[in-house]
């Protein structure tokens, strides 16, 4: 700052109204000096209010502000340095630049003070420590400081870049994720698109196969229908010819005769029951099938089925124990189904039971709280997302004392033809103990789905396995149960006493023969060759119950069945399909032309016998001497 001095003293300045007497020549000069020392004073009052207003402001940055020098020392800083360069400014100032920078930026910043003090500001960025030792990265700014045309030193501007600089880093960080995620998209994109084109290609492939599939979907359905006509049709004759011999000849065979029979219906029946299970396994996956419920009575049912395998069950001394009835409630299904569920456990059962031992059929009502979970996980991984039942189940276990199933097999033994097993294991002349197919336990588990539950099987495992002579196994079945009765009304509300009429339409004479030999006794029976005949005889027989085939020559049963509903005089005539063909969409078109029944070939007589005897009960008439009656 400039200081001026005048010929007056201290006190004529600061009192400018002197009124001590001077020389005349004088006082012009001393009014003038009076004058000046009156302006000085004011100057001196505005420049110590500049500069307390240039104090506050230089206070007032919130940037470390140093003033230095021509020489490089520190001759004044803010309170901002406390914060920027981590010392107090009194603790700077008379410092020289390189005691407070380090030496490592110090070129850079002499560089920077000699433009500045050549008049040109310069600007640099340095790394710089405090003394605690805290690092921090400044911009620094170097500006010229002017007296008139002159730089009287050079003023020091430090910015605190930490925070930006960090904040940079990550940004950059961010940007290279970025970059670098967005190679992996492009990268991933390019894969998705190969992907695609491989995918459509694939696609185009599958199509193909499907198409293939599809015909040759279309040419086992064929060869199901041909193999059914052709494999049942002489089958129904076979086993119904041999059953009838057996049941009316017995006192006219020698023993060994009686054997030869037993062993050809041993035979035939066992060729039966395979045809039947390749084409039921092979239908039901191809088509799937329809229930036709209706109320079953569990304890009879297996009451009946106990009957027919009675004598393997003595012949192998096997005990067969079944619940009390009281354990059974009353459930809705298709009880034919159901009862090939039972045929099919028991059979296997006693199968793979040694002599002597022990089956057992249990019942218990469960909730679905109760459901053994672990188990079931084993045969249905994704029962937790499925099972969404409410209400009360019947559980049914067949359990026995047999070989048992080992801990790899048990997941497995209900997938078609798993059990089939070794050749060498396998009996064709023994329906039990020899392996079989591998198909019944599949066609288990398939019939039980449809009914809308589950199957499971538990065992310890074999002999090996578990360390015991008979570990044995225990096949689980869950229903769904329906506690609404079921009530079958006749359609006349009144019973008949008279012999039922019945009509069989049938263009094999051997089926028409057999007919006639079982049913002519307990029934009035009429028979008619092909559907022409049949629609004849049915309107002047007036038949209570008519049988008729599905495929014959000339107009196939179909078409007989849609003429007989279309006559006022026949319309209300039972017709029950009588065929070796009963494919889903074939009883699906009989029922829509007017069947009420499918009585499929083969069969044995009884169970002709009690099928019809189930239909003509249901239309009124009073049957209970023909339920005893014995085939003669």
């Amino acid at each position: 700052m400039s200081r001026f001095t005048f010929d007056c003293s201290e006190e004529m300045v600061k009192n400018p109204v002197n009124t001590s007497p001077c020389p005349e020549d004088r006082t012009e000069v001393c009014r003038i000096e009076i004058e000046e020392c009156a302006r000085l004073r004011d100057r001196i009052r505005e420049q110590e209010r500049i500069e307390t207003r240039f104090q506050n402001l230089f206070e007032a940055v919130s940037e470390a502000i140093i003033s230095l020098s021509v020489g490089g020392e520190i001759i004044r800083a803010n309170s901002s340095c406390r914060r920027i360069l981590g010392c107090r400014p009194e603790q700077l100032i008379g410092k020289k630049l390189e005691k407070v920078f380090p030496l490592t930026d110090l070129p850079r910043l002499e560089t920077a003070f000699n433009h500045a003090l050549g008049g040109d500001p310069r600007e640099c960025e340095m790394r710089f420590i405090w003394p605690s030792g805290k690092d921090v990265v400044l911009a620094v700014l170097l500006a010229p400081i002017r007296e008139g045309d002159t730089v009287g030193g050079v003023l020091l501007t430090a910015r605190d870049l930490t925070g930006e600089r960090l904040r940079d880093q990550e940004r950059s960080r961010l940007y290279e994720e970025l970059q670098e995620s967005h190679r992996d998209l492009e990268e991933k994109a390019l894969a998705l698109e190969e992907s695609q084109s491989r995918l459509k290609e694939a696609m185009a492939e599958q199509e193909k196969v499907n198409a293939d599939l599809r015909e040759i979907d279309r040419i086992k359905s064929d060869f199901i229908g041909i193999a059914s006509h052709e494999l049942r049709t002489p089958l129904t004759f076979l086993l119904g010819s041999l059953e009838y011999l057996y049941e009316s000849l017995p006192e006219r065979l020698s023993d060994d005769e009686r054997s030869l029979l037993d062993y050809s219906m041993q035979g035939a029946r066992r060729l039966s029951d395979i045809v039947e299970d390749m084409l039921d396994i092979v239908r039901i996956e191809a088509e799937g099938f329809s229930l036709r419920r209706q109320q079953i009575s569990f304890f009879q049912l297996l009451q009946e089925v106990h009957l027919e395998l009675n004598w393997v069950l003595k012949e192998r001394n096997l005990q067969l124990i079944f619940a009390p009835e009281v354990d059974w409630p009353p459930l809705l299904g298709d009880a034919a189904m159901v009862r090939r569920v039972f045929t099919d456990l028991l059979e296997n059962a006693i199968k793979y039971t040694p002599d002597g031992g022990r089956i057992e059929v249990k019942a218990q009502q469960i909730t679905a709280g109760q459901l053994p979970k672990e188990q079931l996980d084993l045969f249905y991984p994704d029962l937790a997302e499925r099972l969404r039942w409410e209400g009360d189940f019947l559980q049914v276990m067949v359990c026995d004392s047999g070989i048992g199933i080992s801990n790899l097999d048990l997941p497995r033994i209900f997938n078609r033809f798993y059990a089939a097993g070794k050749l060498e294991e396998h009996s064709s002349g023994k329906k039990f103990q020899g392996k079989g197919v591998g198909l019944g336990l599949a066609l288990v588990k398939r019939i039980v789905h449809g009914h809308g539950g589950l199957v499971w099987a538990e065992s310890p495992g074999t002999v090996e396995e578990a360390g015991v002579d008979s570990p044995g196994s225990c096949i689980n079945l869950l229903f769904p149960i329906d506690l609404k009765p079921v009530v079958f009304e006749d359609n006349e509300g009144t019973v008949r006493d008279r012999r039922p009429r019945i009509l069989l339409i049938d263009d094999e004479p051997a089926i028409r023969r057999f007919v006639q030999v079982l049913l002519s006794d307990p029934f009035e029976l009429e028979v008619a060759s092909g559907g022409e005949q049949g629609l004849a005889m049915a309107t002047t027989f007036k038949p209570d119950l008519i049988l008729l085939d599905l495929y014959m020559q000339g107009m196939d049963g179909f078409e007989v069945c849609k003429r007989l509903k279309a006559q006022e005089e026949t319309r209300d005539i039972p017709v029950a399909m009588f065929t070796a063909v009963a494919r889903k969409h074939e009883r699906e078109k009989g029922f829509s032309v007017g069947a009420v029944d499918y009585i499929t070939k083969p069969f044995f007589p009884r169970e002709l016998l009690g099928r019809i005897r189930t239909l003509l009960s249901e239309y009124g008439f009073k049957l209970e001497d023909l339920e005893d009656k014995k085939i003669s």
